[in-house]
């Protein structure tokens, strides 16, 4: 089916500091301030170098996600990713596991926050947990959330708070009231079962990528951002309990639901303890409205694929998922009544390990499958090697928290599992990529699925040397009279196309057909589509078809019968498809905002290109040797001097289109095509001697 573009998109206003700031603040909450002292419970000192080595053992997951994101930049997060790559069945596992992985963890958070609240108000822990579940609920529905710019306030408040702490407890280390010795309590062994313990703590390092549509250049700040936050938050953890395990007394760290607290007691004076109680009650706050939120849209992800029933897409007049918050908030309630905290901290450990090894899992079939859209940004290294060991560490952790955890992990799979055969497999929409891996065996692929993830890229944004304006200014612009259908414009596209690419006609549009990528463009004046296929050439090329009248797009190339009044047919590279499916998307996203009204009225074939360019104006000059541009006949384009800003994009010769390398020797009759800054285009008479140095 065709991919009809979001008719309301994101703007790309999230930086680095914004994904340092989310994934940051997704992890330091409960991890810091309330499990140290159940980790020094299980594993004694050994509690520090667990923490170190669950930050390690993050890293593969950690980078997968960050090349899911890269290739798929869509809100939706882990479910999205999974359900893509490995199918209906696993993701509604998928679906289910990281939907209560969310809910063991701010459920576990609800009660470290209650602990801290118990500081100022002498209340029990439950009922107060209960009561903040009620609220943070309630505050989902009526639809709070907070911004980018609040959530850089928090996490900059919290970090500087605990550099404080760090700053005053590291001198104390081997001289206060608690111990390092002896550092193996439990054993060498038992440090295994404290990583699995504690591996929850970073398990908010993967929420960023629920944003990603939202973030400016991807490519290099979601990777960047997520490996600066883990890197940050895993030094962190260590330190600050290292002082606490050397400043408390054991026997009241081992019961403690504060501990940071009580190390800050030993500390630091009165006004920093409470700074150090703001800053757990500040971290608290926002990991669970946000881990709320997260996994609230869970249900609504897997509704809209078909596998969980439809009235949990209905929104609420704010526009929030009524349904999906209420059994979020219903079953972090049901989990606190039930389970103790370190039950409770196990449980969201292993449903954590649960999502991060799919996660590398889906990495390994995304790339088995060779799918030509699947082009991330970022390539996770050591391929497959990471991602096994990703998997297989997940798996061992698993066992060692223990058979409560395993007995549950293993339920929520059965469970998921039977429900996709009974509910979700008639209703499914699509397969996922690891039938392509299986296609050989006669499995059939979901080709569906290819056009998925190419519009899915319409978020990514360009990056350097994608060159846009070049795609646009080498374009060819063909006008089809009334009564044209699909076969005669991709009949007349395919033919300039094929003089490009030394292709026949017949070819070119086989190719476009047998890629079958073709999104639609909604508008309520000039809807468009952008059908894309791969050649073995070294450049793309771009062919704007316009059909004032309308053009129906039938089921064989993707469509409904959806009428265009342009289409868009973007001749992608082998070799780099993930340029061009951002360039398709780049195409998109301008369509999108000028609805296309002014490509499809306008007269000449530079008006139609200046539509599609931002800020910018283009020209086509005819070299005539009896007009003044004729000067330029004979010369060499890389002596030439543009004014700034100026670009000579391309030369159209005897119906062939040229790069205007330095090396290019101009001629009569060329058509040379400029770009530059609106109002900084010469006149036809002025051309020659503002492009000649005197």
């Amino acid at each position: 089916m065709a991919q009809v573009a979001d008719q309301g998109h994101f703007n790309r206003s999230l930086g680095l500091v914004h994904v340092f700031s989310l994934s940051t603040g997704a992890m330091i909450s409960s991890g810091l301030f309330l499990l140290p002292g159940l980790a020094v419970a299980m594993g004694g000192p050994s509690a520090i170098l667990a923490y170190t080595i669950a930050g390690l053992m993050a890293v593969p997951a950690m980078l997968s996600v960050a090349e899911l994101s890269t290739a798929m930049p869509r809100a939706g997060g882990a479910y999205y990713f999974l359900e893509r790559a490995l199918g209906p069945a696993v993701g509604t596992i998928a679906g289910f596991g990281t939907w209560l992985s969310l809910v063991l963890k701010d459920a576990f958070a609800m009660i470290g926050m209650s602990a801290y609240l118990n500081l100022v108000f002498d209340v029990p822990a439950k009922p107060l947990a209960l009561a903040l579940i009620t609220g943070f609920t309630v505050l989902n529905i009526v639809g709070s959330k907070t911004s980018a710019v609040v959530q850089i306030g928090l996490v900059s408040f919290v970090l500087t708070v605990m550099l404080v702490f760090l700053a005053a407890g590291l001198p104390e280390v081997g001289s206060g009231a608690g111990s390092l010795e002896p550092f193996f309590e439990s054993g060498a062994g038992g440090v295994a079962a404290v990583v699995g313990l504690v591996f929850v703590s970073y398990g908010g390092l993967t929420k960023v990528a629920s944003v990603a549509e939202e973030i400016e250049d991807p490519s290099r700040n979601l990777p960047l951002g997520m490996t600066l936050s883990l890197l940050v938050s895993t030094v962190l953890y260590t330190l600050a309990v290292t002082v606490a395990v050397a400043v408390v007394p054991a026997e009241k760290l081992r019961n403690d639901l504060a501990p940071i607290h009580s190390a800050a007691d030993a500390v630091l004076p009165a006004a920093g303890v409470t700074l150090v109680v703001l800053a757990a009650l500040a971290a608290f706050s926002s990991a669970v409205n946000a881990g709320i939120l997260a996994a609230a849209r869970y249900p609504l992800a897997m509704s809209r694929d078909g596998l969980i029933g439809s009235f949990f897409q209905r929104l609420s007049t704010q526009k929030t998922p009524v349904a999906g918050i209420l059994v979020t908030g219903a079953a972090m309630a049901l989990v606190v009544a039930v389970f103790d905290v370190a039950a409770i901290a196990k449980l969201a450990s292993a449903f954590v390990l649960l999502t991060l090894g799919l996660v590398n899992l889906a990495v390994i079939v995304l790339r088995a499958s060779h799918i030509r859209s699947y082009a991330p940004g970022f390539r996770a290294p050591f391929f497959p090697y990471l991602q096994l060991a990703g998997m297989a560490l997940a798996v061992y952790l698993i066992f060692e928290l223990g058979s409560l955890a395993l007995v549950l992990v293993i339920a929520s799979i059965l469970v998921a599992l039977a429900w996709y055969l009974v509910y979700g497999r008639a209703r499914a929409e699509h397969a996922g990529a690891i039938y392509h891996v299986f296609e050989r065996w006669g499995r059939s692929a979901d080709h569906s699925l290819d056009r998925d993830i190419s519009a899915a890229m319409q978020s990514h944004g360009l990056r350097a040397g994608d060159e846009y304006a070049g795609l646009v200014a080498r374009a060819a612009v063909i006008s089809l009279s009334e009564g044209a259908n699909i076969d005669e414009a991709a009949l007349r596209a395919s033919e300039v196309l094929g003089r490009r690419m030394n292709l026949h006609s017949d070819a070119v549009t086989a190719q476009f057909l047998e890629t079958g990528s073709l999104w639609i463009q909604p508008s309520d004046r000039h809807p468009t589509a952008t059908p894309v296929a791969f050649f073995d050439v070294d450049d793309e090329h771009l062919i704007i078809v316009r059909a004032a009248a309308g053009i129906r797009i039938p089921a064989r190339w993707g469509g409904h019968g959806e009428r265009v009044n342009a289409l868009f047919f973007l001749a992608g590279r082998n070799l780099d498809p993930g340029r061009t499916l951002r360039l398709a998307g780049e195409l998109a996203d301008y369509i999108l905002r000028d609805s296309g009204l002014s490509m499809v009225e306008a007269w000449f074939e530079a008006e139609v290109k200046s539509a599609l360019l931002p800020e910018l104006e283009i020209e086509q000059y005819s070299l005539l040797a009896e007009l003044p541009a004729g000067a330029l006949i004979g010369h060499r384009v890389g002596d030439l001097t543009p004014p700034p800003g100026v670009d000579l994009e391309a030369v159209r010769r005897k119906g062939r289109v040229l790069r205007t390398d330095g090396d290019l020797v101009l001629e009569a009759d060329d058509q040379l095509t400029v770009i530059g800054p609106i109002g900084s285009l010469p006149p036809a008479d002025e051309l020659a001697a503002s492009l000649i140095a005197v």
